[in-house]
């Protein structure tokens, strides 16, 4: 395992350059490397590109595709004198140099053109950087665009210069051109997101500002600036379109348009004049590109970590010769465990020994000469073994070790080492263990750029870059990383206080060594990890930070807590009287006692309602302020009411009387001639008189209706004989049909203080009378409307209500024993909230009563039509409602709202 020496002051210092790095500071105050020449010359099949400068350069390499395009950043560089379209030769179609600089950085970048996918190396030459292009066609098919070291910094335009495919309109294929002399400027942007976007479904544009908006997040875009004329084009990678180009009216656009492609969307910007400013952010679910003032005017949005760290594994190799070399292993091996893993030093590297659970495929990667990336396929790393290691303290020029699992790849292990030369590695597997020598050559530790020596630990996936303390939303501050061991803490701290850029005062008795190893973390939250484990505390005071431990800390404060009690001692008291408006003195004055001191004291003066306390002058500027705030006008709210109560009733009854007599007999004539019977006689048997008709009408049938009664429908009566009286019929019809409705309307209202009970009733008690051996006694039972209110007002408006309503009233259709009428109730018991002003309805019954009646006789009362004659029929229909509505109104709320 890891054997750490003690650590020297050049090492120390060389660790917090390395801290410093992380924490995205800028190497500054050297002086810059001015290039001088670019110069473009074929060989053989290829191409070679000579950049001259001043000093031994610093750069960074990273290629992009579609079209081909190579990009080298030299950090800390001066591109002004080359700046511009150069010609190209051979597999170099051209060469674009740009220079983009800021408070933080400059930085010069030189942009080859290729004509395709070729084989490239890249290399420093004392003052030059030398760029070898193969003419052949690499065998790495589309190889993705990830940074290899820090990039360069943000700035106003896009900081990355490549080939712009030619003005597209709507209905154009995609076409890939050579390279034209308007080339300015592009940038491109991919990284895994957890949603990709599928189609664009909507394209805005105000304030200077193109939203774009798609079903879920861009994973890939490129930005191409174009000129003669100036336009701007946005290629967005793996979507689809479903949305129009939108009606541009500005000064600064002039029109947008957009045209779909099998792989990509690409909008065209065309400008009005010259090219303004522009930035190009990542937005939820899109992109926002703003242009001209907006780019001033919006601060450009803080990268989220998975934005600023790229894979590397992904990156793709810098020399064009060596294929990455990689172990076959069966296609059906099972996944292997790494147990353990350790570093060995030696003089000329070291060895990082894997120990495995049985054989593992494996290939190495070379991001550029002085770094490596080991690939173990079919793997799994415990999250034990998951580190970032800085060897910078050992007796190697291997200088960091990093092992990660490869995020979205759970079966891929990487191991990544950088070192102060150039690597020449080799890797032997015996049975599970795998071996990797490392052997480095080359400059001095000193004479290494920093930025190059760490480039592949600034790559880390940000799943596992955000390992270690828990996040809290409270830390803004830097995301550093640290990883150091038995540091003393004083040292620790000036480096927190580098980063921070705060004056931190560290106390004398503070001391100690602490071992940390924090990956992309805020130096605040870090800050306060460390100083929870050492039992330290911290007193902010503007831009300083005062570090203490917890114990002399808490004895100052209650040092400054004792003083403060003995000045106020020693404090004169003084009288004041508080006069109270609205409440009563004598309930202000358990409230005010709260804010006073001991030695304070509050009477009160019932005759003119003021309050009389003693105390410090700040104690009874408090009670003063304390009363203010509570001696309020109390709201009053009118509480309005209407119950309305609504009945019809229907009755609808038809009825038929009818009967007479026959005879035979000698008298009238027609006796049967018989002896027996000689006289028959048939006459009705229904008992019943009938107005209108003679006598006794003998009904046969006798099923009247109530319209018999006067005022109560009506009648007709038929009476039918024969000459001599042997024959005599008579026939009697009634009907009758009532309808009527009743309405009424009660309105109380009652006027109440804010949380106070309110009634109002109005109505009568009727006396009820009991019998019983003592005598005679007699109740009252009250029968009122009556509207009982408890309101309470809310902070916005509304008025919460709890509400009483009854509308009780004596029913003289239903009497009891004594004749005392029956009580008809109707309540309503409910809580509302409802706003000033509005009005509800608390409550409401509907009842509906129907009926129907029929008298017949039997049998003949079924034959059709005939029957009408043998039945009557009833028919009803009774209906009540009753509704209750609530309106509150606030009276004083202007007045109160002043008083506040």
């Amino acid at each position: 395992m890891l054997e750490r020496s003690a650590v020297t002051r050049g090492k120390w210092m060389l660790a917090a350059a390395f801290v410093a790095v992380l924490a995205g500071a800028e190497v500054s105050g050297a002086e810059l490397n001015t290039l001088r020449d670019v110069a473009v010359s074929r060989t053989g099949s290829g191409a070679q590109v000579v950049v001259t400068g001043t000093r031994p350069p610093t750069f960074t390499v990273f290629r992009l595709s579609s079209p081909e395009r190579l990009v080298v950043d030299l950090s800390s560089a001066d591109a002004t004198g080359i700046k511009g379209h150069h010609d190209g030769s051979g597999p170099v179609a051209g060469v674009v140099a740009s220079q983009f600089s800021d408070e933080r950085a400059s930085v010069g970048r030189v942009l080859l053109a290729l004509d395709k996918a070729s084989q490239y190396d890249v290399r420093a030459d004392g003052n030059r950087v030398v760029i070898s292009v193969d003419g052949a066609e690499a065998k790495q098919a589309e190889p993705s665009p990830v940074v290899t070291a820090p990039a360069a910094p943000s700035v106003a335009k896009p900081a990355v210069v490549a080939e712009a495919a030619p003005q597209v309109k709507a209905s154009e294929p995609s076409t890939k051109p050579a390279l034209p002399e308007n080339v300015v400027a592009a940038e491109a942007d991919e990284r895994e997101v957890a949603n990709p976007a599928q189609r664009i479904t909507q394209l805005a544009y105000s304030d200077e500002t193109l939203r774009i908006r798609a079903d879920g997040d861009i994973a890939r875009y490129e930005v191409l600036e174009l000129a003669d004329p100036p336009r701007l084009a946005v290629d967005l990678y793996g979507v689809g379109l479903a949305a129009r180009a939108p009606r541009v009216n500005g000064a600064t656009l002039r029109e947008v348009r957009v045209g779909a492609h099998s792989d990509k969307v690409r909008l065209v910007l065309d400008v009005r004049g010259k090219m303004p400013a522009y930035r190009v952010d990542r937005a939820d679910k899109g992109l926002e590109v703003v242009l001209g003032g907006a780019v001033a005017r919006k601060a450009a949005p803080s990268p989220a970590p998975q934005e600023v760290v790229a894979s590397v594994a992904e990156v793709e190799p810098m020399r064009p010769a060596p294929e990455p070399v990689e172990a076959q292993a069966p296609a059906t091996a099972s996944m292997v465990e790494v147990k353990d893993l350790s570093f060995q030093e030696g003089g000329a590297g070291g060895r990082v020994v894997l120990k495995l659970t049985g054989t593992a495929s494996w290939k190495v990667d070379r991001p550029d000469p002085r770094s490596a990336v080991l690939t173990l396929e079919n793997a799994r790393l415990p999250k034990k073994l998951e580190r970032s290691l800085d060897t910078s303290a050992l007796e190697t020029p291997v200088k960091m070790i990093s092992a990660f699992s490869v995020p979205g790849e759970s079966r891929k292990v990487r191991v990544v080492v950088a070192a102060d030369g150039a690597i020449d590695e080799k890797v032997t597997q015996n049975g599970g263990t795998l071996s990797w020598r490392l052997d480095v050559k080359g400059v001095k530790t000193d004479e290494v750029a920093v930025a190059q020596r760490t480039a592949g630990f600034t790559a880390e996936a940000p799943a596992y870059a955000a390992e270690g303390a828990p996040q809290q939303a409270r830390y803004r501050g830097k995301r550093v990383s640290f990883e150091f061991k038995d540091i003393d803490i004083q040292n620790l701290l000036r480096v927190i206080a580098e980063i921070s850029k705060k004056n931190v005062v560290v106390a004398d008795d503070v001391s100690g060594r602490v071992t940390i190893r924090l990956r992309n973390v805020p130096w605040d939250q870090a800050l306060d990890l460390i100083l929870r484990t050492k039992q330290l505390g911290k007193e902010e005071f503007g831009n300083i930070i005062r570090i203490a431990p917890l114990k002399t800390l808490e004895e100052e404060a209650r040092l400054r807590q004792e003083r403060k009690k003995s000045l106020q001692q020693q404090e004169d008291l003084m009288v004041n009287l508080i006069p109270v408006n609205y409440a009563v003195a004598g309930d202000m004055s358990a409230r005010v006692k709260d804010v006073l001191s001991e030695r304070g004291t509050v009477t009160v003066d019932s005759r003119t309602n003021v309050l009389i306390v003693k105390d410090v002058r700040a104690n009874t500027e408090k009670a003063r302020a304390l009363v203010r705030s509570l001696d309020t006008q109390t709201p009053q709210v009118l509480i309005e009411s209407r119950i309305v109560e609504a009945s019809t009733n229907f009755t609808r009854d038809l009825g038929v009387q009818w009967g007479g007599q026959a005879r035979l007999s000698q008298a009238t004539g027609n006796s049967t001639g018989l002896i027996f019977p000689n006289n028959v006689a048939i006459t009705g048997g229904a008992v019943g008189t009938a107005a209108g008709l003679p006598g006794v009408p003998n009904f046969a049938v006798n099923l009247p209706s109530a319209g018999g009664a006067a005022g109560l429908g009506g009648a007709l009566g038929f009476t039918f004989g024969s000459a001599g009286g042997a024959l005599q019929l008579n026939l009697r019809l009634s009907a009758m049909e009532q309808e009527g409705s009743v309405k009424t309307i009660s309105a109380p209202r009652v006027t109440t203080l804010d949380n106070n009970t309110a009634r109002i009733s109005q109505g009568l008690s009727i006396p009820f009378s009991q019998v019983s051996a003592g005598g005679v006694n007699t109740t009252f039972i009250e029968a009122r409307l009556s509207l009982e209110v408890t309101p309470h007002i809310t902070q916005d408006g509304s008025v919460l209500m709890a509400i009483t309503a009854s509308n009780n009233q004596p029913d003289a259709s239903s009497t009891g024993a004594n004749g005392q009428p029956a009580i008809q109730r109707k309540e309503a018991n409910t809580q509302v909230l409802v706003k000033d002003g509005d009005t509800t309805v608390i409550g409401g019954i509907y009842v509906r009563r129907g009926s129907s009646r029929v008298n017949s006789v039997p049998f003949l009362s079924k034959i059709p039509v005939l029957g009408l004659l043998f039945k009557q029929s009833v028919e009803s229909d009774d209906r009540q409602e009753l509704l209750i509505f609530i309106t509150p109104r606030i009276l004083n709320r202007q007045t109160i709202a002043q008083s506040l």
